[in-house]
Formats: C-alpha cells, structure tokens, sequence
C-alpha cells in the first residue's frame, strides 16, 4: 500500500485547490483540520496532504469534507 501520494501536476493542483475554495467554511476547517493530521501523522507537505486527502474521498467515492470528516472523528476517538 502507498503511504505518500504521486507528485501532482499544476493542473492537477489547480482543479484541487479550486475544489477546495468552494467549500463552506466548516467544510475548509474540517478539511484543514484533516490536513494537519495527515502532515503531523506521515510527515507530509501542504500540498501532498491535500492530494493524500483527494485520493481518499475519490478513491470512496466521497467528498473531499466527507473523508476529512471520517479522519478527524477517528483520529479524535484514538486520542480520547
């Protein structure tokens, strides 16, 4: 299983970050939230948490806040 996302092409970044400036702003939080999870946990840069974070909800068929949403509750429950 791949730990770290393939390099991303410009346009690739584009359509993700347009993506996520659509969202509403819990939806932005939630998925920041998720984002920093993901650099703290595998050591992963902005823009590779963001893809890591794509690949997921597109690889469940998922929205980018879904999959993030799913992160955060587990990560919370495995801290608590």
């Amino acid at each position: 299983m791949r730990t770290t996302p393939l390099p991303m092409s410009t346009a690739a970044n584009a359509t993700l970050y347009g993506h996520l400036q659509s969202l509403s702003e819990e939806e932005q939080k939630l998925v920041d939230h998720a984002r920093d999870i993901l650099m703290r946990q595998r050591n992963l840069s902005t823009d590779d948490a963001y893809h890591l974070l794509s690949e997921m909800a597109e690889k469940r068929k998922i929205s980018v806040a879904e999959i993030s949403q799913q992160l955060v509750a587990l990560t919370q429950k495995l801290t608590v």
